[in-house]
């Protein structure tokens, strides 16, 4: 666990019908000039609620872990969005410095909720779609707050993905690298591989499968099937939904993703409630 916080610094607010969004700041674990973003959705009540961590996509945009946050909220959880991480492509010649920086600024996240008396740090679910997803899958697996995992369309073995997905930006910045290094993506793939020693393939065994609910699309381009179908079964088969999608146009089913992600973190959270009352 990392260091004891102070309060974080609140930057903002946004009032909605049941909650009110804050948007609030922490140090970073692993820059010292640097923070944490991330939005707060502080719902009405006084009781201790569940809290439910999204983590960002790749392209950092906020409208999916939005849409989520938002339903999560309406029904009287708290959330909590993650605006932004480290992007691996940014540094290709220590990608796994980026990978471990990422999760201990998440990891700090998690002491921020720890410490609020307003949160139930026993009822911690994490969610992530994509990036996100395979951020999750490693935070779950380093930190044993988390009391359950949602994640679509995570792969395992972040060098296989590097090398083998359809993502223009991705495409093109390792083949560039490929082409300032003199050799092909298959050969820098297996670089990428010697280098990557944290992943979600890696990490998956370590996770129980009854805490985790899988959504996989079986076109996708972007994070294969295979990469998705792979990382499932090292975690131990668990609960999943299957899209005949493709990586974006499975936002299609968003929705239903939404309510089976909802109802999967109920079943968790009224499990650990009934765990702590018997103990």
């Amino acid at each position: 666990q990392t260091t004891p916080l102070e309060t974080a610094e609140d930057v903002g607010e946004r009032t909605r019908a049941h909650f009110v969004v804050r948007q609030l700041s922490l140090p970073s674990a692993t820059d010292p000039s640097g923070s944490i973003e991330f939005e707060y959705y502080d719902v009405d009540g006084d009781a201790r609620t569940p809290v439910v961590v999204l983590l960002p996509i790749f392209n950092g945009q906020l409208t999916i872990p939005r849409f989520f946050a938002r339903y999560f909220a309406n029904q009287g959880w708290a959330a909590v969005v993650v605006t932004r991480g480290r992007n691996p492509l940014d540094a290709l010649t220590e990608p796994e410095s980026v990978v471990r920086d990422n999760l201990q600024d998440y990891r700090r996240v998690l002491d921020w909720v720890e410490l609020e008396p307003e949160l139930d740090a026993t009822r911690i679910g994490v969610f992530g779609v994509s990036l996100g997803a395979m951020d999750a899958v490693m935070l779950t697996a380093l930190d044993h707050r988390v009391n359950s995992l949602v994640v679509a369309m995570a792969g395992g073995d972040l060098s296989y993905l590097l090398a083998n997905t359809n993502y223009r930006r991705v495409v093109r910045t390792i083949d560039d690298m490929a082409n300032e290094l003199g050799t092909s993506r298959a050969a820098l793939g297996e670089k990428l591989a010697a280098a990557i020693k944290l992943d979600p393939l890696t990490v998956a065994p370590y996770i129980d499968a009854e805490r985790v609910f899988m959504v996989l699309a079986r076109t996708d381009a972007i994070i294969p099937f295979k990469a998705q179908e792979e990382l499932r079964e090292t975690m131990g088969s668990p609960e999943s939904m299957y899209l005949l999608t493709g990586h974006r146009t499975s936002v299609v089913y968003f929705p239903k993703v939404r309510t089976a992600a909802y109802e999967f973190f109920a079943r968790r959270f009224a499990l650990q409630q009934v765990a702590l009352a018997m103990n």
